[in-house]
């Protein structure tokens, strides 16, 4: 299964932003691009991140240490959500043991 590539270039244009942002977004490992031929290109699965980072910047003015920041907790909120849900199934689970309803 081949990973489909759009050009930096292309993403640029559309949605009228600079390569350096790109790249600064890549530097603080925010997204991963990819390089072929000397011609650098995004996954298309990375797209959807970009484009939440594009409109993050443009519409609340947040900067990339912003945006890294906000990526960080946003994990942390998804692992802890995940840990939820596994320690209520895991009550859930002794309840129905126990008929502790």
């Amino acid at each position: 299964m081949e990973t489909q590539l759009i050009a930096i270039d292309e993403i640029c244009a559309y949605h009228q932003v600079e390569i350096k942002f790109i790249e600064s977004l890549e530097d603080f490992g925010l997204i991963q691009t990819t390089i072929v031929k000397k011609v650098t290109f995004l996954p298309v699965s990375e797209l959807s991140k970009l484009e939440r980072y594009i409109r993050l910047t443009h519409d609340l003015d947040i900067n990339i240490e912003g945006l890294h920041a906000i990526t960080q907790l946003l994990a942390q909120i998804g692992d802890v959500e995940n840990e939820m849900i596994a320690l209520k199934n895991e009550l859930n689970y002794y309840k129905q043991m126990y008929r502790l309803d």
